[in-house]
Formats: structure tokens, C-alpha cells, sequence
């Protein structure tokens, strides 16, 4: 029973994921400066009216070449961004220069000072094969203007400087390589612009044991070029899908902004575009999928405002969202040579460990997309989560992590489940007396519920016994799903066989196509399906819930057929578990083989009946009679065996 009713509330936080929209809408007051005006309102409805018209013939490709269709038909033209900028002297060719550290594989361009061609995690690899690349492939310009890191402004001419337009000049060699070790641990790579007397200079200190890196945008003579006291610089072009399963991974995108210790988020839905716009102190601004994100966090956080938009592109299956967040940055109002500000910009894997240094509260975008991870957060941070990597290091597969942790948390919750039991059990030697007592006083509601609250009273029934401790075990039961559903630790990791990826779900290759299942059969939610077919079959004895028994499970095996292994993997084991447990209490109580023969205590081989007490028996007093029948009816029959 408790593993059903586990189900059942697993089976409405899916059915609440899949249909409750996601996103709000949060918008501030007015800001002094709206920063990164990259595209103008005729060139967005342009693009608008070029995507509504593609959208027929892009549904119509198949599956593999829809999603590059969608990036081609947000793809503007050049003209459509180039800026006609005087008083420059940019570099005359394109140079790329490759980075390499413990975690990460990086090309960047002289294109925009820094221009990010691609950011591969060593540690991390799609699910084909290759390390996962965060940047947005195939687009060199998105409809914000730029790719990854950009910067901009208006300079005393009005013009707008958009440097993701222009190749920024550097020392460095086209193809220059830089790896960084412990021998070799920093490595700094500098770009700049020179422009009407002055210099713009974006210089990135690159560390060799770090996802991130850190920006330092200098700005030499401002007072030569600058036109107003605000410029830009934010992440463009969203973060590239690195998941099988694409609507999953976006699902899961979002933009944030940390302001004065509160979170602000940004979502959107099919073919739409969803703006925030905040003014104050922006501790950090932050764009993600499912399990990565890209952070910027400025080391000086007032007189700052961000600008955060999302596009999302395509229909239903074939969702492409992009994200740009601007942070408009305001220069000093005295006078200076120089003017500095350093921005450490994070890309990498949505990981307590590797978020929490930064301490600024990324480690708070963990199990935290929506309203439901939020509330059973502190259960799963701060109990499950732990445990659960402590144990990884003792055990190196997590596969047989999940196995022992489903045996500690069967073991933690063993008391409350068997107090649940016993609950039930006296419950239904109660049942025949409360059925004659429902008949009897049928027509006299206020009177039922009187004898009903006596019996109770008389016998030492509680009839919330049985579910007060399994509702206790909810919350911890809701935290589990949310970790297996959500964080890290389980991507990319293999258990046996064919169950090569515990965050995806498992595919048995089966040498043939099936109708509605393919060429792959998802082996774990049929398991867990039939364990709990058999746990219910031990629990369940009104008949009126036998339907309960086969309907149910097979209504969860739908549900889950396409969620990770690891999570269907760990309630298979937990049905077993539960079983074993069962048979155990049931053991302990006397009526050890109820569930194999079909059979109750009361049919056990027992002495001459007794004359009826006069006095009703207390449920315990009840419950002992079975015990010293069944034992006594043991050891007649093993008398009888020796006689023969």
C-alpha cells in the first residue's frame, strides 16, 4: 500500500510538469538605460514573418534537419547587423585561438574581442559520443546580434559599437595554442580596438583548474569616444541542447537575475518572446539548460541594470529557445585615464560542487525550476543529495549506489511502515463489526460515527494509523524523484549491460521494429511495474481494490517508460525491497503465509476451540491468540510426523 500511494503522488507531480505553464512574467519599473538594442523592431518582424511563413515546410522535414532548419530561418542576413562604424582600426582577418585546462576545450575569435566559436567539457560527453560543446553550432549570428560574450556601446557619434561585429586586434597567433596544467596554471588573452583616440581592451585571465574565466573590460581615454555613460556587456545566443531528448532539455531552460538576494526568473513558450528588465544591485545574471549554465557575475554590483529576452522558435517537439542577457554597466561620473571592471563568467556543468566557491548563490539553480522543487528543495539538498555522493565515494558506479541507498532509505522508513501495517491489520479485524455497525445504524449518521469513535476508543485503534506515517514518508518520497529527475550526477553514467546512461532510459536492442515501441524496449519501467503488481498483491485484501492492483501499475509503466533508468531502476528495487519487508512483518505477527496461500491466521492448525471469553478480546490480545495457535498447531503436527 505505501509503495501505491508513493506512486500515486509521484504520478501527480509528472501530471503537474506536464501541464501547468511554467514561466511568469516579472517587469520592474523604467530603467535609465535598456542595454543591447541589437535589433531593430523592423528587422525582429521581418524575422517574425519569415519564421511564420517557413513554419509549414520546416514540420514537413524530417525530425534530424527540423531543428537546423529552425536555426537557419532565425539566421538574419549579415546587413541585417552589420554597424557602419568610423574612427576604428580593426584587425583585417579572422584569428582563432584555442585553449585547453583540466575541464574545458575552447576556440575563440578576434571577432568580437573573444567571440566564443566553441566550449567543449572534458568531463562531460553527449550521449553518442564527444565532449558536450555549449555553444550554439552552425549560427555565427543569432537575431540579438553576436555568439556567447558581447560587448557594446554608443560612441560620441551616436553610432552604435558592437564589437561581436568587428575583429578586435591581438598580439596572438592565428591557431595559437594555450594549454594550462599545475606547471602552467594562469594564461591571459588579450584583444583590444582602437578607436578615436582611445583604446577598448577585453582581456581574459584563464585558470587552468575552472570552468570560468575572468573578463576584464578596460576602457583607455573614455572621454575620447564615449558617447553616454552606460555600456553592454552580456551572454548572446542562449546555450546549445545536449540532451536526446531536446524538449526535455529545454523544458528546463531558463534565464535568471540574482537582485539584492532575490531571484528573478524568465521563461518562454512556442513561438514567443518573453522579456525582464531590472534596475538595483545584479549580483549575477544566468541563462541554463537542464543540466548546464552560463553565469556572469560582476565584481562590482551597483548602478547596473540587466535586459534578459527569450525567443523560443519552432513548435511542440522541435523547440529551440534563445536567450541574450545584457548587463548595462554605467561608468563613473568623475573623470578618468582608465576605466576597468572585471566580470567572471562561469560556463559549465549545474553542479553543487562546482557552483558553491563562487559564493553568490548559483548553487540555489539546483532541483530548483519550478514551484515543486522548491518546496521539497532543503529534504533534497541538504539530506538525500549529500548522502547520495557520499556514498559515490565509496562505491564508484552509481548503479549499485542506487542499490544500497534504496536499502538505507527502506531501513530509515522501515519503523514508520511498520507501524502503518500493524494499523492496518488491527483496521481489519475491526472490518466485520464496523460492517454490522454501518447496517445497523445506516439510517443514523450522528449515531454511527458515535459507536464507530467507541469502538475505536475500546479496541485502541487509531484509524489514521495507518496513513499519518506514510504520509510522513511523502515528502522524503517526492525529494528522491526530484534528485534522480534532475541533478547531474547521474548523467552519463553507466550501470550493466544495456543500461549504458542512468539519467536516460534504458534500450534493450531488440533486432526487429515493434509496433508502438520500435526497435528498443525500455526494460526497467515494465520491472517496476510488475514489483509493484506483487507488493500490492501481498497488501491489498478488499476485493474492491483489486482492480487497483493491475490498473495502476500499468498506468505508471505509461508514465515512466520515457523517465531515467536510474529513477525506474531505484523503485523496482524499492518494490522488492518493500516486498521482502512485508513478508517480514506479516511473519512477525503470525500470518507468514497469508499472501502464498491464499489463507489467513485463523486457518492454521490450532488446539480444540475454547469456549468464547465472555469479554471481547483487545486487538492485541486477538493478534497473540493467532500467534500461540499457529505456533501450538507447528508443534502438533511435528509430533504427529514422528508418530508416522
Amino acid at each position: 500500500m505505501e509503495n501505491k500511494r508513493a506512486f500515486i503522488g509521484i504520478f501527480l507531480i509528472i501530471l503537474v510538469t506536464f501541464t501547468m505553464p511554467y514561466f511568469m512574467q516579472w517587469l520592474s519599473g523604467e530603467n535609465p538605460y535598456v542595454p543591447g538594442d541589437l535589433v531593430s523592431d523592423t528587422t525582429r518582424s521581418a524575422m517574425a514573418a519569415k519564421a511564420d511563413s517557413d513554419s509549414v515546410a520546416t514540420r514537413q522535414l524530417p525530425p534530424q534537419q527540423r531543428e537546423e532548419a529552425i536555426r537557419e530561418s532565425i539566421d538574419p542576413e549579415p546587413e541585417a547587423l552589420a554597424a557602419s562604424v568610423t574612427g576604428i582600426e580593426s584587425d583585417s582577418s579572422e584569428k582563432q585561438i584555442f585553449f585547453e585546462n583540466e575541464l574545458v576545450k575552447a576556440t575563440l575569435s578576434n571577432r568580437g574581442g573573444g567571440h566564443l566559436v566553441s566550449w567543449e567539457l572534458k568531463k562531460h560527453d553527449y550521449y553518442y559520443g564527444g565532449n558536450v560543446n555549449l555553444i550554439q553550432p552552425n549560427i555565427t549570428e543569432t537575431p540579438f546580434g553576436g555568439n556567447g560574450l558581447a560587448l557594446s556601446l554608443v560612441d560620441k557619434d551616436g553610432q552604435n559599437v558592437k564589437l561581436n561585429n568587428l575583429l578586435l586586434q591581438t598580439d596572438l597567433a592565428n591557431g595559437q595554442k594555450i594549454i594550462l596544467d599545475e606547471n602552467n596554471p594562469e594564461a591571459s588573452l588579450e584583444f583590444y580596438l582602437p578607436i578615436k583616440g582611445g583604446r577598448i581592451v577585453k582581456e581574459y585571465k584563464l585558470r587552468y583548474d575552472s570552468y570560468a574565466m575572468d573578463v576584464v573590460v578596460r576602457f583607455e581615454n573614455p572621454e575620447q569616444f564615449i558617447g553616454n555613460r552606460w555600456y553592454s556587456f552580456g551572454w548572446k545566443n542562449g546555450l546549445a541542447a545536449t540532451e536526446e531528448n531536446k524538449r526535455d532539455d529545454y523544458d528546463y531552460a531558463r534565464g535568471y537575475v540574482s537582485l539584492g538576494g532575490e531571484l528573478e526568473k524568465l521563461d518562454v513558450s512556442e513561438e514567443e518572446t518573453e522579456k525582464l528588465e531590472k534596475t538595483g544591485q545584479i549580483n549575477w545574471t544566468a541563462i541554463r539548460t537542464k543540466y548546464f549554465l552560463a553565469a556572469i557575475i560582476p565584481h562590482v554590483k551597483d548602478d547596473m541594470s540587466v535586459n534578459m529576452t527569450a525567443q523560443a522558435y519552432g513548435e511542440k517537439d522541435h523547440i529551440l529557445k534563445v536567450f541574450e542577457t545584457d548587463l548595462g554597466v554605467g561608468f563613473p561620473l568623475e573623470r578618468a585615464a582608465t576605466y576597468t571592471d572585471t566580470f567572471t563568467v562561469y560556463i559549465g556543468p549545474i553542479s553543487i560542487g562546482d557552483l558553491e566557491p563562487y559564493n553568490v548563490g548559483l548553487e540555489n539553480l539546483v532541483m530548483n525550476r519550478d514551484w515543486y522543487e522548491e518546496i521539497f528543495r532543503p529534504i533534497s539538498r541538504w539530506i538525500i543529495l549529500p548522502a547520495f555522493t557520499a556514498l559515490h565515494n565509496f562505491i564508484p558506479n552509481y548503479g549499485f549506489v542506487i542499490i544500497v541507498f534504496s536499502i538505507l532509505v527502506k531501513l530509515l522508513l522501515h519503523p514508520l511502515t511498520k507501524k502503518s501495517y500493524e494499523s492496518m491489520s488491527r483496521m481489519q479485524v475491526l472490518s466485520p463489526k464496523m460492517t454490522e455497525m454501518r447496517e445497523k445504524y445506516k439510517n443514523e449518521p450522528q449515531r454511527l460515527n458515535s459507536e464507530m469513535m467507541k469502538l475505536y476508543k475500546e479496541q485502541g485503534v487509531n484509524p489514521l494509523g495507518g496513513c499519518l506515517p506514510m504520509l510522513l514518508q511523502m515528502p522524503l518520497l517526492f525529494a528522491l524523484f526530484i534528485v534522480f529527475r534532475s541533478t547531474i550526477q547521474l548523467r552519463g553514467e553507466p550501470f550493466v549491460g544495456w543500461i549504458t546512461d542512468l539519467s536516460r532510459p534504458d534500450a534493450l536492442q531488440l533486432g526487429t521494429t515493434l509496433p508502438f515501441i520500435g526497435d528498443t524496449l525500455h526494460v526497467l519501467p515494465i520491472l517496476m511495474g510488475l514489483t509493484m503488481i506483487w507488493q500490492s498483491k501481498m497488501t491489498v485484501t478488499d476485493p474492491k481494490q483489486k482492480a487497483m492492483v493491475y490498473f495502476m501499475p500499468l498506468f505508471l509503466i505509461f508514465i515512466f517508460y520515457s523517465l531515467p533508468s536510474g529513477l525506474n531502476m531505484y523503485y523496482a528495487i524499492f518494490n522488492l525491497l518493500s516486498m521482502v519487508q512485508t513478508h517480514m512483518i506479516k511473519k512477525k505477527m503470525g500470518v507468514a503465509d497469508a499472501a502464498a496461500t491464499g489463507s489467513s491466521g485463523d486457518d492454521a492448525p490450532k488446539k480444540a476451540d475454547k469456549p468464547a471469553p465472555k469479554k471481547a478480546l483487545s486487538i492485541k490480545e486477538q493478534i497473540a491468540q493467532r500467534r500461540a495457535g499457529t505456533a501450538q498447531g507447528n508443534r502438533t503436527q511435528r509430533r504427529q510426523s514422528k508418530k508416522k
